[in-house]
């Protein structure tokens, strides 16, 4: 029998570089001692396929303000970007998958499961997965600010993306609360200039950065970040909460419907700090918002002008606080095609189903359609 501890260096390398993800640089390094000697995961050459990103670090980034009787302030000295990644688990003996969100902890091997549509740490589940029996492959990575040492969420942005420029560190390009795009610029976040509109969701499709207005106005953010009109108006409803999602290689909008409610009272004055100066933004008691309805549009070419999509075929769209993608229904367990799997309230996971408009919440383990988001690693 072959001796697996024994490959030459240079044929694990030829491994290393065909992984698909750090789970599998990790299981690889967990074969044996001369395969886990043959690359380290702290290494930033270009022997790792998968180099760590130092923590970027954001200070100082936000003034709280309370609005109520017992007024305090703060000033957060401990922000940074903080990386989460979806990934599909496969069972070696299954062929459907399940999805997890998870932040992971590259120098122990270790992976913090979240809340799949938010932040929050699932801490009633497992203690230890045996990645041995199954396959990660990552499907999307997502941004948000972060307290480094509680890891608490921060205020003041609504959407993060990292965006790549040859040659350079990574671009971080944000939507702030007040709607107007910032980067960080390594010192300050700094306005994109020329900003007519307010903005809610940036989104890297194809290598290139979008921003989506409150009116449904497609923009495009440059590699010298500068900002132009790109796409024709939505005519919907204005000032109505707007996702961006990737579906089949293509660029969609998801128009959220929300619950005619009475007016929220604000509590809390965020300040962002930026080139210009303090920028105000204030947040509601209501924090999120109730959604009863989604459209789905995408552009038609030859009109030049968007269209409802009524149908997203086998397709599902995952729409996380921190970003929104899609996936192939028949790939993963219980998966409802052509529906919105998403949540209002940061805990309760909700799919909302286009071809009937009904809503079906979670309320256990049990149920079918939120299947894919119960993994048994058992």
């Amino acid at each position: 029998m072959d001796d697996w501890t024994k490959l030459p260096e240079e044929l694990l390398l030829m491994i290393t570089v065909r992984l698909f993800s750090v789970v599998e640089l990790l299981r690889f390094r967990s074969i044996c001692q001369s395969w886990r000697a043959s690359i380290s995961i702290t290494d930033n050459n270009n022997n790792n396929p998968f180099p760590l990103r130092p923590n970027i670090h954001l200070n100082p980034l936000i003034i709280t303000v309370s609005t109520t009787q017992q007024a305090n302030s703060s000033l957060d000295l401990n922000a940074c970007i903080s990386r989460a990644a979806f990934f599909r688990v496969t069972h070696s003996s299954m062929s459907q998958s399940w999805l997890i969100k998870s932040e992971p902890d590259y120098n122990y091997g270790t992976l913090r499961l979240l809340n799949p549509l938010s932040r929050l740490p699932l801490l009633h589940w497992y203690k230890s997965i045996d990645l041995y029996q199954f396959t990660l492959s990552g499907i999307q990575e997502s941004y948000v600010l972060q307290n480094q040492n509680t890891k608490e969420t921060l205020p003041g942005f609504k959407r993060l993306v990292l965006v790549s420029v040859s040659g350079q560190d990574p671009k971080i390009v944000g939507i702030g609360c007040d709607g107007k795009i910032r980067y960080w610029n390594g010192v300050i976040w700094t306005r994109i200039k020329d900003q007519t509109s307010h903005f809610s969701d940036v989104i890297v499709h194809k290598g290139l950065v979008y921003a989506l207005d409150v009116k449904g106005i497609v923009w495009l953010v440059s590699h010298s970040l500068s900002i132009f009109k790109y796409g024709p108006l939505l005519d919907s409803e204005c000032h109505r909460a707007k996702r961006f999602v990737e579906c089949s290689g293509e660029l969609y909008i998801v128009d959220c419907i929300e619950e005619a409610d009475s007016s929220p009272v604000t509590r809390f004055s965020h300040v962002i700090h930026d080139d210009v100066g303090n920028m105000n933004c204030e947040l509601s008691e209501r924090d999120c918002d109730k959604m009863v309805g989604f459209k789905v549009y995408k552009v038609d070419e030859e009109l030049r002008e968007w269209v409802e999509v009524k149908s997203l075929g086998d397709n599902a769209i995952v729409m996380a606080n921190d970003c929104c993608f899609s996936v192939l229904a028949n790939e993963f367990y219980g998966c409802l095609q052509n529906s919105i799997y998403f949540s209002d309230k940061e805990e309760v996971i909700k799919v909302y189903k286009l071809d009937d408009g009904s809503i079906t919440t979670m309320k256990g383990f049990s149920q079918s359609c939120f299947q894919m988001f119960v993994p048994s690693f058992r």
